[in-house]
Formats: structure tokens, sequence, C-alpha cells
């Protein structure tokens, strides 16, 4: 006879659900969590974010990223002791009942979804540097393709992270490395051109390119150990996005002049154009095209994982 288990999900004999594989290792998860970051949030933001607190945007980054770390550590614990699909769906439900749980875990998909959305035609800043194509038309060619690639397996959708992530953060500290290399100077007057309030600003503004560091305990029960890789993934992914975050801004502001970055929606490829001219440019609008998608598709694994749960 069927019994229902305390996730409301059928088990034993005549079991309707089928119990998820756990095939995401260390490497898997640091890419899913990075690919959930790394997208809009240095792609796109960092140009409104000058607007704010001009120069020192790279600064407020780091502080940024620095305040996700409470955060990070408790959906650590919380993905540990219960590594499940579903993520902060079940540890509310398991919290407030199964009312509050269900808003919640709703308002996290539709979040995620929108999220995925957003990268897909965010990067059209980025595609109109390769060609003049319909931005609409291949957003949606990218979405069928993310979604093909989901319907294959959790397993393909971490190796597709893998690869990708990898080629994004190694082409960005290159990048970076470059940007610094190239600089006369990095800005140290009026880096706070709106004072304190314009920075805190600033950093509350870019404080959500963190947000998706959590969202791999949404594929906890995917994960292989996941009381040693969850923890693992969650903080190094985020040490390496404070980095990489930190530095491809600096460069940016110390080669690029802050008055011409407010409003840039494709600031990466403008400091890639600076540094290295037309090709430098065009690989960094293939690098966000990628990096974009990427974003999407660990969007769409996350939030696939909430109606299962």
């Amino acid at each position: 006879m069927p019994i229902v288990n305390e996730l409301g999900q059928f088990d034993g004999s005549g079991s309707s659900l089928k119990k998820l594989e756990r095939s995401l290792g260390l490497s898997a998860v640091i890419a899913i969590s990075l690919g959930a970051m790394m997208g809009s949030g240095l792609f796109v933001l960092p140009g409104f974010a000058a607007n704010l607190t001009g120069s020192s945007i790279w600064l407020a980054y780091v502080v940024a990223g620095l305040f996700v770390f409470p955060a990070a550590l408790s959906k650590s614990e919380l993905a540990t002791a219960m590594p499940t699909s579903g993520g902060t769906y079940v540890y509310i439900d398991r919290a407030f009942g199964p009312l509050a749980g269900t808003i919640a875990g709703m308002g996290l998909w539709l979040s995620l979804l929108l999220k995925s959305a957003f990268a897909l035609v965010g990067f059209g800043a980025y595609l109109a540097v390769l060609a003049d194509v319909d931005v609409r038309v291949v957003a949606l060619i990218l979405l069928a393709a993310v979604a093909t690639l989901n319907v294959f397996g959790v397993k393909k959708v971490g190796k597709f992270q893998v690869v990708i992530m990898i080629l994004a953060v190694v082409g960005l500290l290159i990048l970076a490395l470059m940007g610094l290399e190239a600089t006369e100077s990095i800005p140290t007057t009026n880096i706070f051109p709106r004072g304190s309030f314009g920075f805190i600003e600033a950093t509350a503004f870019v404080y959500i390119s963190y947000a998706g560091v959590t969202k791999v305990a949404a594929v906890a029960e995917e994960v292989t150990n996941p009381q040693k890789n969850i923890p693992r993934g969650i903080i190094y992914s985020l040490v390496i996005a404070i980095c990489v975050y930190g530095l491809v801004t600096l460069a940016l502001v110390s080669n690029v002049p802050a008055t011409e970055l407010p409003g840039d929606d494709r600031p990466i490829y403008t400091l890639a154009l600076a540094i290295g001219g037309p090709v430098v440019g065009v690989a960094a609008a293939i690098l966000g095209v990628m990096t974009l998608t990427s974003m999407s598709n660990a969007g769409l694994l996350a939030a696939s994982r909430f109606p299962f749960a």
C-alpha cells in the first residue's frame, strides 16, 4: 500500500514519483550556483550602478557579496539537513505549514522563471554586436534548446554548466587582468559622487547579483554527498563570484570614464572594446551571450524542482 512521506510525495509500493538520482558532484554544484549568479548582474547592471555611486561600483560589488555570506551559510545548513528537491519551499513548509510553503514556493518558482526570461532577453545588447537579428526569435530558440537540455537530465545540465562557467570565469579574469594592466591608474578621487548614501544605494542595487548563490539548494536531492558538496559548492561559488565581480568592475572603472558608464547596457563589451579593440569586443560579446544563456539554464533547472516538490 502506498504511503505519503513527510514531503507529501508518495513512497513505497505503488509509488507515483520516481526517486531522483544523485549525479551532481562538487564541480557541477559550483557551476550551477555560479551560473545562477553570473549573468545580468555583471554583464548589464554595472552601467546602471555607476549612476548611483560612480567609480566605486567595484567596492559596492565586494561589500554586497560579503553581506550575502550569512544567507549562504544559513542555506548551506538547511540544504545539508534537508537535502531534497524544493529548497526554500521545503524549509518554509516544514517550519510554517503547507499554506506558507506553497505561497513561497509559487513565488520562488515564478521569480526564477522570470529571471531566466530576463537573461534571455537581456543578452540582446551583446547579440546586437555579433549580428543584426530579432532578439525575441533567438531568445525563443535558446529557450527551446535549454528546455530540451533539461529534459535529457540533470547530469547533462551539470556538464553543460561546468564547461560554460569555466569559459566564463577564465575569460572574465583574463579581461580583468588585461584591463588592470592597460590602465595607468585606479580611480582614487571623486569615487563617491553621491556620498555614502549613493554607495549604500548601489550596494543594495547590486546585491541581487548574488541572489542565485542559494538556488542550488533546490536540486539538493540530486547532489552526491550533499553534506559536503552543497556547503562547499555554495561558499566556493560565492567567493569566486566576489573576486570576478570585484576585479572586472575595477578594470571597468579604471578604463572607462565614469561619465560614460551610466545607462550602458553592455558594459563588459565597452570594457573589452576600450582595452583590446573590436576583436576583443566581439569575444566579450560572445562570452556575454554564452553566460546569459547559462544563467537562464541554471534558473530553469532550479525552477523546475519547486512544482516537483
